[in-house]
């Protein structure tokens, strides 16, 4: 093993008096300190008035005259910081609520330690008794005083950070809350101000149905697990067992096959559990890179996104979303994918359908009647052809292509409507009733009993509600 010609240099004890010569430039070096400080640190850069400058004042005279009893104590004595510990957890208690980086406080007092060794080593000198070792234990003694108080500040900082970053997601927590209930805005806005939280202007509400086990979709991946990131959802949730399936704790999230990374919720954000639904209120997504982005985090949650209102209306965002969650598990949504995010503004009109659905099944049985007694394929072929030849005003390429038929085929069905349904189909108002219930998916009659379309199979007694939208 190497050594080294490094010698220790001995700890001896100071001559006497030399406290008392350093106390004398104490008054004087603390108001170079806090000129230094105000000059180095950006952060100090104001006067030192008020509270703020009692608090500066007060840090320094303390870890001056302390320092003076740790002279006075030797230099084979470890600084004993439990007298003066608290001012300085205090101190970094307090640059958390300044909004401040911990980093602006410890720049001070590497300013003050630089500044005071400055002043006391030249006090020490003029004293006479001094030698270099002793001057190298003054200095010791100094920078470790400045570690200790440093250590403080830096507990005071972390243990202010860690309580307000509770408190503020209990804030989160309650504002979500309110705002899910319609609370006044005065309130909403009084808490807001409290969590220092700034709502925009337009918000939306995204429910997160509960219990919800992500499901396969054909030609599709299975939905991801979720990343919820500490402090998202309300902390009564994950205790309860309350935390919907397909959510999981971060840290203990599996990606969907063919993914590397798990999906994240939004942070940071109002937020409340309303039974075992879990709701979110992020700022406008109404369409766009910010709407994608939305849509991706929430992939495969079964999500529904209100639509953006001003904030003191959330509370009739919420409203939408959770009757568009009713329409959709209810089967009144065709097209939407039980997994995908479903973007309420996108479906407003299925939306007005689903409001009533026994007027639409009301309207159905009177408008297709001329179905009735169809066996279900036939029914099933000839609704969809209807829907089509209405909505793409009888294009039969076009029909033909979205169909995945020939056109003649398209021909043929598009008579044996016109045989069934006579001049009506004609008249401008009858039509956009009939595409109105094709498209909400209700066929409103009764089929005929299983029995031969004329191709010579057998058919089931009802189609799919739906079916007559899909492609």
């Amino acid at each position: 093993m190497a050594t080294t010609n490094r010698q220790t240099v001995p700890i001896r004890q100071f001559p006497a008096g030399l406290p008392e010569t350093l106390a004398a430039e104490v008054d004087s070096l603390g108001e170079e300190i806090m000129a230094a400080i105000a000059r180095e640190v950006p952060a100090y850069a104001r006067p030192l008035e008020g509270g703020f400058g009692r608090g500066v004042r007060r840090g320094v005279a303390e870890a001056l005259h302390r320092f003076l009893t740790v002279v006075e104590a030797g230099p084979h004595c470890a600084p004993d910081l439990a007298a003066s510990r608290e001012v300085y957890v205090r101190l970094g208690r307090g640059e958390v609520h300044s909004g401040r980086s911990l980093d602006n406080l410890l720049s001070a007092y590497r300013v003050g330690a630089r500044v005071s060794w400055r002043c006391l080593g030249e006090a020490a000198v003029r004293h006479g008794g001094v030698d270099a070792a002793g001057l190298v234990s003054l200095a010791e003694m100094m920078f470790a005083y400045i570690d200790g108080i440093s250590a403080a500040s830096a507990e005071g900082y972390a243990a202010e950070q860690f309580a307000a970053g509770g408190e503020r997601e209990r804030l989160l927590d309650r504002i979500g809350e309110m705002l899910l209930t319609g609370a006044p805005a005065d309130a909403v806005a009084q808490v807001a101000e409290t969590a220092s939280v700034r709502l925009p202007r337009r918000l939306a509400a995204v429910l997160i149905p509960a219990r919800l086990e992500p499901q396969p979709v054909a030609g599709r991946e299975p939905a991801a697990s979720v990343v919820i990131p500490p402090g998202l959802l309300p902390a009564a949730l994950v205790p309860a067992g309350l935390v919907p399936a397909g959510l999981v704790p971060a840290g203990s999230a599996v990606p969907a096959p063919g993914r590397t990374e798990p999906f994240l919720l939004p942070t940071d954000c109002p937020r409340a559990v309303q039974g075992q639904d879990t709701w979110l209120f992020v700022g406008s997504a109404e369409r766009g890179p910010a709407q994608a982005a939305l849509a991706k985090r929430l992939a495969g949650l079964a999500a529904v996104v209100g639509p953006a209102v001003p904030w003191g209306q959330a509370k009739a965002s919420a409203a939408r979303a959770r009757f568009a969650r009713d329409a959709r598990s209810a089967g009144r949504l065709a097209g939407a994918v039980a997994t995908d995010p479903l973007f309420t503004d996108e479906h407003l009109s299925a939306l007005v359908l689903a409001r009533d659905p026994g007027l639409v099944t009301d309207l159905a049985t009177r408008l297709l009647a001329p179905l009735d007694g169809l066996p279900s394929r036939t029914r099933e072929r000839l609704a969809e052809t209807l829907l089509h030849w209405l909505s793409l005003r009888g294009q039969r390429g076009l029909i033909a292509e979205r169909l995945h038929i020939h056109p003649q085929t398209v021909r043929y069905r598009v008579n044996q409507l016109r045989e069934l349904f006579g001049p009506c189909l004609e008249d401008p108002d009858v039509r956009f009733d009939l595409e109105l219930v094709l498209r909400a998916g209700a066929t409103g009659t009764e089929p005929a009993a299983a029995s031969d379309d004329g191709n010579g199979s057998a058919e089931p007694a009802r189609p799919d509600p739906g079916a007559v939208t899909r492609h």
